[in-house]
């Protein structure tokens, strides 16, 4: 799967009205609870027509009723959790100049799972369901794809640390370091030094706070290729055939959840009787 990266042309469609702004800032406010609890898949689209909501256009009220047809089609998302030793495990992504004013969009997925081997063998945990799912807009206008990549691992980094506290503080101590998987070798390079940097004063010196933590063996940053990457599906839109293809790894409809509890109980009442 390629990845492409493109600035976001202006939208030049007709601008709202009051009534109609309110309308599109109710729906976000009310689907961004929904997103951010359960419903993941919905956090790309209201990250988007987030950055237009101070002053939408009928483009957003085309893109707010699109988003009312998906949550219509799939009302009854859920997630599945399995047991497993509460080890946290983090995927960091980003996408560049994606989104209105040359900002980029920045993803994470944090979820629990079973304790590996030290490095330097690479994580490769069961896939759980998210604890948490980051979807944001970058703050800063950045240069390059690396220091977009870099700053989704720091913006991911800073939620890992108190993560950690709340695991231990609940009885699952973290003793080694979180692993925190990007696709981006040079954001890898930067944060294990292990490159020669040159021209690169343009990148926010607050990212030099990720070497601080490997230092401190809170953090663990490696690389993986990007089809092993759980954040790469909430940086940019997808076509909807590839949305019904990958959906299920992240959530569960509802239906399909019943066609499981009936399955259930087809082989309980076929071992009973």
């Amino acid at each position: 799967r390629m990845k492409t990266h493109f600035n976001k042309q202006p939208d030049l469609s007709t601008p709202l009205g009051k009534e109609d702004t309110k309308y599109i800032q109710s729906a976000i406010g009310y689907y961004l609870y929904h997103g951010r609890a359960i419903h993941y898949p919905m956090l790309p689209a209201l990250n988007e027509i987030g950055t237009t909501q101070a002053k939408p256009t009928e483009n957003s009220m085309k893109a707010v009723k699109q988003l009312l047809d998906y949550a219509a089609t799939y009302p009854n998302p859920k997630i599945r959790f399995y047991a497993s030793d509460m080890i946290l495990y983090a995927d960091s992504d980003a996408a560049y100049l994606v989104l209105p004013n040359a900002k980029s969009r920045i993803a994470g997925y944090f979820y629990l799972s079973n304790k590996q081997p030290p490095f330097p063998h690479k994580p490769n945990p069961p896939l759980n369901g998210a604890v948490w799912v980051e979807c944001c807009t970058l703050p800063l206008t950045v240069a390059a794809a690396a220091e977009a990549e870099t700053g989704g691992l720091f913006i991911n980094a800073r939620k890992i640390i108190p993560m950690r506290i709340m695991l231990e503080e609940i009885g699952h101590p973290q003793k080694d370091p979180t692993p925190l998987k990007t696709d981006n070798s040079t954001a890898v390079g930067f944060c294990h030094n292990t490159i020669k940097r040159r021209q690169s004063k343009a990148w926010d010196m607050r990212y030099n706070w990720l070497r601080d933590k490997e230092v401190q063996k809170l953090i663990r940053i490696y690389w993986d290729k990007g089809l092993n990457n759980l954040a790469d599906y909430f940086t940019k839109h997808f076509a909807a055939i590839y949305h019904r293809d990958i959906r299920s790894q992240y959530i569960l409809s509802g239906h399909c959840m019943q066609q499981f509890v009936n399955a259930v109980i087809e082989t309980i009442m076929e071992r009973v009787y």
